[in-house]
C-alpha cells in the first residue's frame, strides 16, 4: 500500500525531480524488524531518514501536495522517533550487529525489551500512517 505524498519540485540535482513521490506502508520484515520509511516511485527509491537530514518544509519540497507545512513537521517528528526506536530494538536484539564478541558487544541483549520497543514502534508507525492518510485525504 502506498500514499502519494506529492509531486516534487523541479530540481536539476534530483533524480526524482518533477515526479510523484509515494510513501510505502510499514511492514514487519524478516521476522525481526520494521521495514519503514520507504519513499519513491518507479524511477527512484530512498528512505524518509534522508529527508530528516535537512529542514525542508513540504512547501519547499513539493510542487503539489495536500500536506501542510505544520503537518509535515509532525510526520517528520514521528519518523525521527520511529528510527530511534528501530535502532534501540536492534541493539537489544543483536547488540551492535557488527561482531559477535560474547560478553562484550552483547551485554544489552534482551529479547523482551526488543519486543517491547518494537511494539512501541508499531504504535508510532501506525500513527504516522494514519496521520499522513488524514493529511492527504482531508
Amino acid at each position: 500500500m502506498k500514499l502519494l505524498l506529492g509531486t516534487l519540485k523541479n530540481d536539476a540535482d534530483s533524480l526524482a525531480s518533477g515526479e510523484n513521490l509515494y510513501l510505502e506502508k510499514h511492514k514487519w520484515d524478516c521476522g525481526w524488524y520494521w521495514g519503514m520509511g520507504y519513499i519513491g516511485n518507479n524511477r527512484c527509491h530512498f528512505h524518509f531518514e534522508s529527508i530528516l537530514k535537512n529542514d525542508a518544509l513540504a512547501s519547499e519540497m513539493f510542487e503539489t501536495t495536500c500536506i501542510t507545512d505544520s503537518e509535515w513537521w509532525v510526520i517528520r517528528d514521528l519518523f525521527k522517533q520511529a528510527y530511534a526506536l528501530r535502532a534501540a530494538a536492534e541493539v537489544y536484539l543483536h547488540g551492535g550487529h557488527q561482531t559477535s564478541s560474547k560478553g562484550i558487544t552483547d551485554i544489552l541483549q534482551n529479547a523482551a525489551k526488543a519486543r517491547q520497543i518494537n511494539d512501541d514502534l508499531e504504535r508510532i508507525l501506525d500513527l504516522v500512517w494514519d496521520y499522513t492518510c488524514n493529511a492527504i485525504n482531508k
